[in-house]
């Protein structure tokens, strides 16, 4: 309590200081200076935060669902009475455009810190995550990566920038469990050739360089090893590699386009092998409906979300409102998007104060388990962010990494499902299905 009374009375002389150079300086260039380094966010009636997502360019589906998570959590907050520990205040996003590419994702973050903001959320590119992390250590911004999976930019020790989500290597547990169990189901004929399709960018780099580092440990044979695009028009040649090398499994990182084509081609050439996407484009809502029947028996390791059952009555009822606002179940995106904003309203309310500095200590500080609200649309054990580092030989040039969530569970929130009769279904933990198995492998 002393401490937060010194700290008004530190605060309400800035304000004075500012009000009085104001009055009496250069506009333009106190107004840069405050802006740079204020510790932002506290205006009379909210607090902003902001957002930075790609709301044009070649990913700017996945960024509007995100937003529609964050918008939704922030709701949830300014409904129900505000930040408590401010006197309820509301909460005011700042939005910014990264579209998709990180030279804009650069200004767009600089635009927020000249905002005022008092944290930034996002973004969903690693290439605009990349670029824009060091502007966070610089300006002291914290800053909540809630979507961004590739490792290369978490390998700083600072206390500015965190990750909620899954980082790209956190999967291998998960995807042992899994294969274990494919070979389990199907012990006459083993999982043990695969195909890994990937987009050439910085996501589908990083999401399936551990598919070839543990092929020896895991028991399988790489036979086919290709990047793709967005732009990729014809992948006949592609599938006929791996209709020809008798691929038990084609793992998959790629965006929307080039897997409806990977897996509307695979389906009209007759090639067998069971598709496995890492996220991306099988996490898009729609499809099931672009590929048709072609969707059938598709895998997807998957974050827990709503739709799949198993969570608790409030967070039932809010994903049914979620569905009624906006028009569609609760998918990665949304979910995400909600306990990166949630960690944000956490971090605040423990701060006590819409100021910088003190949120990214509680940042730094944070404990929560499955309990809390901000993992209603989680599957993972907690939020607690590694701040000592964490060693992997992946994880950048220092190969250690830095605030990623080390709360992730076993399975790292993940689930696998499958396409069965046009819908997404559970198939593995088999705890979900009563231990039954109902994989089609």
């Amino acid at each position: 309590m002393r401490g937060k009374k010194f700290f008004s009375i530190l605060l309400a002389l800035a304000m004075m200081l500012t009000l009085l150079s104001a009055c009496g300086g250069d506009s333009a260039d106190s107004g840069s200076d405050s802006t740079a380094s204020g510790s932002g966010g506290d205006s009379s009636d909210t607090v902003k935060v902001g957002v930075l997502l790609p709301l044009s360019g070649s990913t700017a589906y996945y960024g509007g669902v995100q937003l529609d998570g964050i918008e939704f959590c922030v709701n949830y907050i300014n409904n129900n009475g505000g930040l408590s520990s401010l006197g309820g205040k509301q909460i005011e996003l700042v939005t910014q455009d990264s579209a998709s590419d990180p030279e804009t994702g650069v200004s767009a973050f600089e635009k927020l810190v000249e905002e005022g903001v008092v944290a930034v959320i996002g973004p969903y590119n690693s290439t605009v995550a990349a670029a824009t992390v060091p502007l966070a250590i610089q300006y002291q911004v914290p800053y909540i990566i809630v979507n961004s999976t590739a490792e290369n930019f978490m390998s700083t020790e600072n206390k500015y920038v965190y990750r909620t989500n899954t980082g790209s290597t956190d999967g291998d547990n998960m995807w042992t469990l899994i294969i274990q169990y494919l070979n389990q189901v199907r012990s006459d004929n083993p999982t043990d050739k695969i195909a890994i399709v990937y987009d050439s960018g910085d996501w589908g780099t990083a999401a399936v360089n551990t598919w070839r580092e543990n092929a020896a440990k895991m028991g399988y044979e790489v036979v086919v090893d290709e990047a793709v695009t967005e732009s990729t028009t014809d992948m006949s040649t592609l599938v006929n590699k791996i209709k020809s090398a008798d691929t038990d499994l084609v793992i998959t990182a790629c965006f929307s386009a080039a897997t409806n084509l990977l897996v509307k081609q695979m389906s009209e050439y007759g090639c067998t092998a069971k598709v496995a996407g890492l996220g991306g484009g099988v996490g898009d809502t729609e499809f099931i409906e672009n590929c048709g029947d072609a969707a059938n028996g598709v895998l997807y390791s998957a974050p827990w979300i709503p739709s799949y059952g198993g969570a608790g009555d409030e967070a039932t009822a809010l994903a049914e409102e979620f569905n009624t606002t906006y028009g569609y179940e609760m998918t990665m995106e949304p979910c995400w998007g909600w306990l990166g904003m949630a960690t944000i309203i956490n971090a605040i309310e423990d701060a006590g104060a819409a100021d910088r500095e003190a949120v990214a200590d509680a940042l730094y500080q944070m404990d929560v388990d499955k309990s809390d609200w901000s993992l209603w649309f989680s599957g993972y054990d907690g939020v607690h962010f590694a701040t000592e580092g964490q060693q992997n030989s992946v994880f950048g040039d220092t190969g250690v990494r830095y605030n990623n969530n080390d709360k992730l569970g076993e399975t790292d929130g993940m689930v696998l499902v499958q396409v069965q009769d046009g819908k997404w279904t559970i198939v593995y933990p088999t705890s979900y299905n009563d231990g039954a198995d109902t994989i089609q492998y």
